[in-house]
């Protein structure tokens, strides 16, 4: 153990699992006990048992506008789950939590990272785990050290992936806010941090990331993108899609460009 982070009081990492998935909490419940680091389970949603055309907190209409077709099931669910967390955060004042889904591998020195963390001086609200190295391949600015190889980091993308982060209770509470009608995943909303408001950083290299041979549970079916619509709908899509596209990406350079110098003068 790294003597400059000793690990104390850690924030619990809640896991997002459903109980029958029996299989997937007893090999997370090894990989915690080995990480040595405090958690406890969270029962998931069943996307699969909701019914999207009765619910308030789904904004079916904006969702078919901009992509062409539902959400899914599982993506409905793990949206919940999610949120689910955060109301637990601002209900119960837990300032800080990580967040996880139930198929994610820790490197040895998680914990110290975590305390690392906690102690930096740099101000963050959500720090995102993304442990593909894809995703640093487009660069990523360094903004401070953390413990041994690890960094503080802002990416110029805003890449999915809501396996593994963690958060202050003030993000907890935006989110909460933020969420009564959704029409993106989880992780794609967790990336819009120009909506959102949060300062939202990395850590390089991901001190975990998800496991591949474990499959998730929300299916392949997220890489169709046919579109599902007709008439109008459909003749209005490709306007409403390359609208959706652009203020994307003005949104991920306002962000990067715009913290520019605050970034830059911790390094200096």
């Amino acid at each position: 153990m790294n003597q400059e982070t000793p690990t104390t009081n850690l924030p619990t990492c809640y896991v997002i699992n459903m109980t029958k998935d029996k299989d997937r909490r007893d090999i997370m419940t090894q990989r915690l006990e080995a990480a040595g680091v405090p958690y406890e389970f969270f029962e998931a949603v069943n996307g699969y048992k909701l019914d999207p055309d009765n619910m308030d907190f789904y904004d079916r209409k904006r969702r078919c506008r901009y992509f062409g077709r539902d959400l899914l099931p599982g993506e409905l669910g793990c949206l919940l789950s999610h949120y689910n967390v955060f109301k637990k955060m601002d209900e119960e004042n837990i300032e800080h939590a990580v967040i996880l889904e139930d198929d994610v591998i820790f490197e040895n020195d998680f914990p110290q990272v975590l305390q690392a963390l906690l102690n930096t001086a740099v101000k963050w609200d959500v720090i995102r785990f993304l442990g593909s190295k894809k995703i640093y391949k487009r660069g990523c600015r360094k903004i401070a050290p953390l413990v041994d190889r690890y960094q503080l980091a802002r990416l110029p993308t805003a890449p999915g992936g809501a396996h593994g982060y963690l958060m202050t209770l003030k993000a907890a509470r935006v989110m909460v806010a933020h969420m009564q009608k959704n029409w993106l995943p989880i992780d794609t909303l967790q990336g819009r941090t120009w909506e959102t408001g949060l300062e939202t950083l990395v850590v390089h290299p991901a001190p975990l990331y998800p496991d591949a041979e474990a499959g998730s549970t929300i299916g392949d079916a997220r890489f169709d993108k046919t579109v599902r619509l007709e008439g109008i709908e459909k003749k209005l899509f490709p306007l409403y899609r390359a609208w959706f596209k652009i203020s994307e990406t003005m949104g991920k350079k306002y962000i990067y460009w715009s913290a520019w110098w605050r970034d830059t003068r911790r390094n200096s």
